[in-house]
């Protein structure tokens, strides 16, 4: 996909922290216990209990634009690489976009100055390629 403006590669980043999630994680948490777990309540043992629906393996466009993201997120500086993969991973999944507030919170700043530099960064990068 052509990246034609700022919101393109605002949305790139976005659909780059959505596909990081969807991939596998880098050690089997799973493989430490050789017993297989069994619930307490055999009624629960049959799938009476609410489902948990969970993401699916990421395909092979997600992952080559995944990779376009990483390559682009090196144009930038480190404080700026740091708060778009921070503000893209706090808006995947999530309906309302980024949680600025929230982002504002840990990094210590209000949750304008944080849209803002944000903002900037995504500029500068736009520039910069």
């Amino acid at each position: 996909m052509v990246i034609n403006g700022v919101d393109d590669l605002c949305e790139l980043f976005f659909e780059a922290a959505k596909t990081e999630r969807k991939m596998p994680r880098a050690y089997d948490l799973r493989s430490k216990g050789n017993m297989p777990e069994t619930l307490p309540d055999p009624s629960l043992a049959y799938g009476y209990n609410d489902a948990e629906v969970r993401l699916g393996p990421a395909n092979s466009t997600e992952v080559t634009r995944y990779d376009q993201a990483l390559r682009l997120t090196l144009l930038l500086d480190v404080p700026d690489r740091k708060l778009v993969w921070a503000v893209a991973h706090s808006a995947a999944r999530r309906d309302r976009g980024p949680a600025w507030t929230r982002l504002g919170r840990i990094m210590g700043l209000h949750a304008q100055t944080v849209k803002r530099r944000f903002e900037k960064a995504l500029v500068e990068l736009w520039y910069k390629m």
